[in-house]
């Protein structure tokens, strides 16, 4: 069992998950008295396949979820699997967003993986994790990953459930 940097970020901000389904699929949750606020990630990858090889750069992120949603659906990290999740979409749809084309003609090394409000769109390279605006194409460092997660969940859960 591998636990990725989301799953460590959630962790620390919430305590040690619980075992739960959803969409049919297990599932490790936190914060669920809170719907609000509550984070899913879905279990379940397997690195020794086409997939994981494929998604590789992926894998100290994800660890052993295939996708999730961080404090309510402020944040939506996209299903590596071909696996259908309501609310979420497949990393190759969210790759092939127009905005997301945009932030790559800035930057082609940025490995997107996570959209907010289908504005702002989170990838990451070299160890930091970058946000792309899609309302102001401007592209930016957050820094190292896993204090960037710490800070950005810390952020969506003080700024509220975005408008959907």
């Amino acid at each position: 069992m591998r636990t990725g940097l989301l799953e460590q970020a959630l962790t620390r901000r919430y305590g040690r998950p619980m075992a739960c389904r959803k969409e049919d699929v297990n599932a490790r949750c936190w914060n669920r008295q809170r719907p609000d606020d509550d984070s899913v990630l879905y279990m379940g990858m397997n690195w020794n396949t086409r997939l994981g090889i494929r998604f590789a750069s992926l894998r100290g992120i994800y660890g052993d979820a295939f996708g999730g949603f961080l404090v309510g659906d402020c944040l939506k990290v996209a299903v590596l699997m071909p696996r259908k999740i309501y609310g979420l979409g497949r990393i190759d749809e969210l790759q092939m967003l127009p905005p997301v084309g945009r932030a790559l003609e800035m930057d082609s090394a940025i490995d997107f993986f996570m959209d907010s409000a289908n504005v702002w769109y989170y990838g990451h390279k070299t160890g930091e994790l970058w946000v792309f605006d899609s309302e102001t194409d401007e592209l930016d460092s957050l820094g190292p990953v896993e204090p960037a997660l710490d800070m950005l969940i810390e952020q969506w859960e003080a700024a509220g459930v975005p408008d959907k």
